[in-house]
């Protein structure tokens, strides 16, 4: 039975991409049962990028259709730009529409140290993390725009506050803060919100896992479902919140900000000046939360007694050329 403040998504379509596992695949089901006309994109290939075959999301499709709802399977791959514009267009071309991107999808290549990084792991993440979030939103933007509406939850990770071995996936879930905070900021007078979310779920990457008392714990607590209702409450109607990230798992929500202490003022230009401040800077002392860099700007200048700021949060702050 339908609750009068129930969350719908009645006549909206959502693209989500890794769709066909895990977090991916829990969001597909849970908008489809909520009315939304889902485009379940998988390639189907493994952790580390390798091969590609559709059933997982052709699955998903079939338990959305046995279930009452439509669903449409995209194979392609999403570590290409070719493939991310077909992504898009095959919602437009089903659904005459596009109204929420859930970018899920990523590699999972072996951790590895510094010195054995690899450049093929390390691009494979790249273009399916933040090229990929970037390729998507670049051809949904136009229609959003022309709609006046748009959802985009961009999932970044935990993993970004470090780990051994893991600076290739760090670095392109790091990156895709900083894609959410800008495109945030350009989507705003167009009613388009764009979020991250930091999963924390029972997934085919966490059952990698060494098998310890910890490990256990997170795959019997973090079932994907609960990052999926928090997903999906940033896809919908009833979510104001614009550049966010929003830490998920085992039905705890928290929220994930960018810090700046107001520092050590007056330093002389010397290393051991610099030295002799480090103390006194590393405190955590009068920490402060920038909404944007324009923001960030004009909190730093009224530390030197500036009243000015950069001008960047709704209109480009550099010259061409």
């Amino acid at each position: 039975m339908m609750s009068d403040d129930e969350i719908r998504f009645d006549g909206r379509v959502a693209l989500v991409t890794g769709g066909g596992r895990g977090i991916g695949r829990a969001l597909s089901l849970l908008l489809a049962s909520r009315g939304a006309n889902v485009v379940v994109a998988d390639s189907g290939a493994a952790l580390d990028g390798a091969g590609a075959e559709g059933g997982a999301a052709r699955s998903v499709v079939s338990q959305i259709e046995a279930q009452g709802g439509t669903g449409l399977a995209f194979t392609g791959d999403l570590a290409t730009e070719q493939s991310c514009g077909a992504a898009i267009a095959s919602a437009l071309d089903a659904f005459g529409r596009i109204d929420a991107i859930a970018h899920n999808a990523s590699t999972s290549p072996e951790l590895r140290p510094a010195d054995q990084l690899s450049t093929r792991d390390l691009e494979g993440l790249m273009r399916i993390n933040p090229m990929a979030a970037l390729w998507l939103a670049r051809h949904a933007w136009p229609h959003m725009v022309r709609q006046r509406y748009g959802r985009l939850v961009l999932a970044s990770s935990a993993g970004i506050y470090g780990s051994f071995g893991n600076a290739h996936y760090a670095a392109a879930k790091a990156a895709i803060i900083g894609v959410v905070r800008c495109l945030a900021l350009e989507g705003a007078a167009h009613g388009i919100t764009v979020n991250g979310v930091a999963p924390s779920a029972r997934t085919r990457m966490t059952e990698r896992l060494h098998d310890t008392a910890y490990s256990r714990w997170l795959l019997e607590t973090m079932a994907p479902e609960h990052v999926a209702a928090g997903s999906a409450f940033l896809l919908s109607e009833a979510c104001a919140l614009n550049g966010e990230t929003i830490s998920l798992g085992g039905g705890r929500i928290a929220r994930l900000r960018l810090a700046e202490s107001e520092g050590v003022m007056d330093v002389a230009a010397s290393p051991e000046s610099v030295g002799e401040a480090m103390p006194a800077t590393m405190a955590d002392e009068r920490m402060f939360y920038p909404d944007d860099l324009s923001d960030r700007s004009a909190r730093v200048a009224r530390l030197f007694c500036v009243s000015e700021k950069l001008d960047s949060s709704a209109s480009i702050a550099v010259k061409p050329g």
